[in-house]
């Protein structure tokens, strides 16, 4: 009968005793360590020694890394429509703030003129003083208004290319603050990457950052803890209700 110490398979074994740890790929050594002879030393090369088996099992168990997540930016997108509308024109927002497109607030007039609007008459790029007149002429107005009444005074609109290019850089701004913010963010379930993205746009990041209850039951990956804590002063009881809903999605 061959003994199955001096099977064939041992050639590689001992060549796995000779080699250091590799680096982590597929390829790589499980474990560096000394030249022993097999022949010597069953415990260290033999698979059916009780103490490769526990190492198997150990590594057998081990739990992977978490994997990197990501919200689709459709979904990004459908989500701030929901709740902040697609607006082309300047309006004012609850506050009585010049707003324009997906809920972007326009703090003053040379923010608005950074943008590319264009004359609803004819579709050209309109002048700086024709976008200080429509912002002024809104900022005149009584807020808490529907935004579309807002659109009788005013000339101009941004497109919808301009439009997605404006909130692609606010939502990946807000992305980057909440990655300083939460060490574990790349690596949270999709659901509360939404809710997170949410309460951000709705509060900015200082806002969000007010929320230490939160925040730490975020750290923690305590979802149902989350949702408990996510509830905000102004958004209408929908919107904190679905936010919330994201978080208990979370924790499923």
């Amino acid at each position: 009968m061959a003994d199955p110490l001096r099977s064939s398979n041992w050639t590689d074994l001992r060549c796995d005793a000779r080699a250091p740890a590799g680096g982590g790929g597929p390829g790589g050594f499980r474990r560096a360590g000394p030249w022993r002879d097999p022949w010597f030393d069953g415990t260290l090369l033999n698979p059916w020694s009780p103490a490769a088996r526990a190492a198997d099992v150990f590594l057998a168990q081990a739990p992977p890394a978490p994997a990197p997540t990501e919200v689709p930016w459709a979904t990004t997108v459908a989500d701030f429509e929901r709740w902040e509308g697609r607006i082309p024109h300047m309006y004012l927002d609850t506050k009585g703030l010049v707003t324009v497109g997906v809920g972007k607030m326009l703090p003053d007039v040379a923010t608005a003129q950074a943008l590319a609007f264009v004359r609803r008459a004819d579709g050209l790029a309109a002048s700086a003083a024709e976008i200080e007149a429509d912002f002024t002429a809104v900022s005149a107005q009584p807020k808490g208004k529907l935004a579309s009444s807002y659109k009788a005074h005013t000339a101009l609109d941004l497109p919808d290319a301009a439009i997605d290019a404006l909130l692609r850089i606010v939502v990946d701004g807000f992305e980057a603050d909440l990655k300083t913010n939460y060490a574990g963010y790349d690596t949270y379930p999709v659901p509360a990457k939404r809710a997170l993205l949410d309460m951000i746009y709705n509060l900015g990041t200082a806002g969000l950052l007010k929320f230490k209850k939160l925040e730490a039951a975020v750290e923690a990956g305590q979802w149902t803890e989350a949702a408990a804590q996510c509830h905000r002063v102004g958004p209408s009881e929908e919107r904190n209700d679905w936010t919330r809903d994201l978080f208990l999605e979370a924790a499923k």
